[in-house]
């Protein structure tokens, strides 16, 4: 009975280590297959962090210039106050196919357009490319570079033009058609025009509020 003995236990012993040995591998290959799948995600993950890095930083960057166009229509005094100029502005500038957003240039006494609006650190320019102004401080410091005479399209337009607004940015203190919702003809507010240059791009005139005049509108 020695003999069976021995050979069964030389059988138990055998099949312990052959799965001793079985596990071992499975451990290795587990652990092997986990650092690659670690070193993966990592890879992705980083690539994806780096992609969505990449494009917050480009969205934050900003337009390397911003449009400025003249109506092609005209409006009185009342026009709904800044909230009625500032779709004009956005309706005339989408349907010229202009993305991005557009505001009048338009004050009154309680909202100055130093408020309200973008102050760029980029140039403004015509829809054609022309040179307004380098920059804000540029944009406020009373003369410009060139007129602002096209509108949305391109195409050639003059004028005067609502602003209620000083070339510095902020509100003419003279009246402003009630928040620029009348049409009075006993009210008066502040007009530029797209002539010049010089201070009266913003501030020619103060025409009655029942005159018809255009807007400056300026992308945000």
């Amino acid at each position: 009975m020695k003999p069976v003995i021995a050979t069964l236990v030389c059988v138990a012993l055998c099949a312990c280590t052959s799965s001793t040995s079985s596990t071992t591998a499975v451990q290795e290959d587990a652990g092997a297959d986990a650092a690659v799948d670690a070193a993966t995600d990592s890879g992705v993950g980083t690539g994806m962090d780096a992609s969505t890095d990449a494009s917050v930083d480009a969205g934050d960057a900003g337009p390397s210039e911003r449009r400025i166009f003249v109506t092609a229509t005209v409006q009185t005094g009342s026009m709904g106050g800044i909230a009625g100029a500032d779709e004009i502005c956005a309706t005339q500038a989408d349907a010229a196919g202009l993305e991005g957003e557009f505001r009048a240039w338009l004050s009154t006494l309680a909202s100055p357009v130093s408020g309200r609006l973008v102050e760029s650190t980029v140039p403004y320019v015509l829809v054609d490319g022309t040179v307004i102004a380098a920059d804000w401080d540029d944009l406020t410091d009373d003369t410009i570079e060139a007129p602002i005479n096209l509108d949305a399209t391109g195409e050639l337009r003059g004028g005067d033009v609502w602003t209620g607004t000083l070339p510095s940015g902020e509100s003419y203190d003279g009246g402003d058609c009630e928040d620029f919702t009348s049409d009075s003809s006993g009210i008066r507010s502040l007009c530029g025009s797209t002539q010049f240059v010089d201070t009266r791009w913003s501030a020619a005139q103060t025409p009655s509020c029942s005159t018809r005049l255009r807007l400056f509108c300026i992308e945000q």
